[in-house]
């Protein structure tokens, strides 16, 4: 393999959580990213959109939080859904997605930096896909999800499995769950996630975690 081929790129797994050099990572990759994943198998947006849409009607207006170059996007159109933004921190993602015209709109966001630009109840749904991994501050992060999120409607993020157990994720919805913050949580069996890559494959799974927003505390 030459230098220039992404499908040897290694750090991937341990990234710095940054937000510069996230972006400066991401942008340096977004024109050859949809190519690299689709090599690693990278399945994680079709199966996400797909539990998100039995939870929500098509015509749902979705967040695509961290969306990337627009896999994401092209999940969430392929699933049904018509009206969703996408938000991310690498610009050169954003203008890569920009090129599919699936997006409503598409903003650059840190999402480290709480709160996030919309109003409480801007979204019927919001998906997550490959993005808690950077997103260190798990609790603020979910809170946030929550307000952006109508109550009955329907948060799917995904989480992998060796940061599951590092954060403590299962603890951190539950105390959401106990203040009647959040409900119906499911968190999904490992499954595969990036399992051509080298750094990844059967020994980094991820978990799919939905929860819909309950309407107290509002």
């Amino acid at each position: 393999m030459s230098s220039n081929d992404k499908s040897s790129r290694e750090g991937l797994r341990n990234l710095s959580t940054d937000s510069g050099d996230i972006a400066d990572y991401y942008d340096e990759w977004a024109e050859d990213y949809d190519q690299t994943l689709a090599q690693w198998r990278y399945q994680a947006p079709e199966r996400a959109a797909a539990l998100l849409r039995a939870a929500l009607e098509p015509d749902a207006v979705i967040l695509d939080a961290g969306c990337g170059t627009g896999l994401t996007g092209r999940a969430l159109a392929g699933a049904g859904f018509s009206t969703f933004d996408g938000i991310d921190v690498s610009q050169r993602s954003l203008d890569v997605a920009a090129r599919l015209g699936i997006y409503r709109s598409l903003l650059r966001v840190d999402m480290q930096k709480l709160p996030l630009p919309f109003d409480d109840d801007s979204y019927e749904g919001l998906m997550c896909v490959g993005v808690m991994t950077y997103l260190p501050d798990s609790s603020g992060t979910l809170g946030e999800f929550r307000r952006l999120v109508k109550p009955g409607g329907a948060v799917l993020l995904t989480q992998r499995t060796d940061i599951h157990e590092e954060r403590d994720f299962p603890a951190v919805l539950r105390e959401l769950k106990n203040q009647d913050l959040i409900r119906d949580v499911t968190i999904s069996e490992p499954g595969p996630y990036l399992p051509a890559n080298e750094e990844f494959g059967d020994e980094v799974m991820v978990h799919y975690i939905g929860f819909r927003v309950a309407g107290a505390g509002r």
